[in-house]
């Protein structure tokens, strides 16, 4: 697997980047499980989950006290256990599924890189384990969710951590700092990317919210009314990247923004709990020139939809992902499940 990897995209991992790329996607991995470490788990689970299919068949197997005790699961025991934080006896183990024992490893690992990481690191791993970060990974390489061969790579190595450079530089754009993990390209201000990239979220939302029925308008003008002569300034805002006539039974302005997963103001809070930034960029949008409460008074409840660049959502908006894509299903005939997931796919 290690091998294949490698050949296919030229990225050659160390120790611990391999170990983050054998775990699930829940914990930043690339589900690239190892036989070898997790034979244990599915030798485990196999004997325990079907010791009383055994007994059935020979009423001379190993009774359910004496199983725990047997040499071979023993030492399986002590080969899970090596790499856990809270070892397990073997009665347990046996009883519990090959999934259950394969998330308890999971879990271990991920606590040992997030330990052994710096600030900035950490905060990029939880935004990574959020449900959305690079969920193109799961999808099939077609239509929208086609991407070229380079792109896909360069988005693998941001999620191991990978640098691409030995050092830092400064940033040919914006002359800001250009980090060596290339953290910095996901934000720069400079070059138009950022606007593109808000602009493609903006239409393709817009095109769900269609496929729902929702009746979306895109960039709707004049939502927001001068309550006093000194508040002209609202009519600078618009808050309504996708404007709906009805959700949760009133009228919706989404405003969408992505952001890093690692901003220096919410850089202690994001190490510590994913989707800070997010979720401190939601809050500034709401209070920014009052728009939330003036949107209130005016009738309309303003939702502000953020994401990081990882493609994990504030949970608010993941809120609103969740109902245009059921609600799509459940014009289309759908599975929710699913165009819930190719929603954030694409997205």
């Amino acid at each position: 697997v290690q091998s294949c990897f490698a050949s296919l995209t030229g990225l050659h991992l160390e120790v611990q980047q391999l170990e983050q790329a054998r775990r699930g996607f829940s914990r930043a991995g690339l589900g690239l499980r190892s036989t070898a470490s997790d034979a244990p788990a599915a030798y485990l689970a196999s004997v325990g989950g079907s010791a009383k299919a055994c007994r059935d068949l020979d009423p001379h197997y190993l009774s359910e006290d004496a199983l725990p005790a047997e040499a071979a699961v023993l030492h399986a025991v002590g080969k899970l256990n090596a790499g856990l934080v809270d070892p397990l006896a073997p009665a347990a183990a046996l009883n519990m599924k090959h999934k259950g024992l394969g998330a308890l490893g999971d879990e271990a690992s991920w606590q040992r890189q997030l330990a052994a990481s710096s600030v900035t690191a950490q905060a990029v791993l939880r935004s990574e384990a959020e449900p959305g970060a690079r969920a193109f990974l799961a999808a099939v390489p077609g239509g929208r969710t086609r991407m070229e061969s380079a792109a896909f790579v360069v988005e693998l190595r941001q999620r191991l951590h990978l640098s691409d450079a030995r050092d830092d530089a400064w940033c040919p754009q914006c002359q800001g700092v250009l980090d060596k993990f290339s953290l910095h390209a996901g934000t720069c201000v400079a070059g138009g990317e950022r606007t593109q990239r808000h602009n493609s979220v903006r239409d393709l939302l817009c095109h769900w919210a269609d496929r729902a029925g929702l009746q979306p308008e895109n960039e709707r003008p004049g939502l927001l009314l001068p309550q006093k002569p000194d508040d002209a300034r609202l009519t600078q805002r618009r808050p309504a990247d996708v404007y709906l006539p009805s959700l949760f039974g009133s009228p919706v302005p989404l405003d969408l923004a992505i952001t890093a997963p690692q901003p220096q103001a919410a850089l202690a809070a994001a190490s510590r709990t994913a989707l800070a930034s997010a979720t401190d960029h939601a809050r500034t949008k709401e209070t920014h020139l009052s728009t939330a409460q003036v949107c209130a008074d005016q009738g309309d409840k303003f939702l502000p939809l953020v994401a990081e660049s990882t493609g994990a959502w504030e949970p608010a908006a993941a809120k609103v992902l969740l109902h245009i894509s059921r609600a799509a299903a459940a014009r289309e005939s759908g599975e929710a499940s699913a165009l819930h997931a190719s929603l954030l796919q694409e997205l």
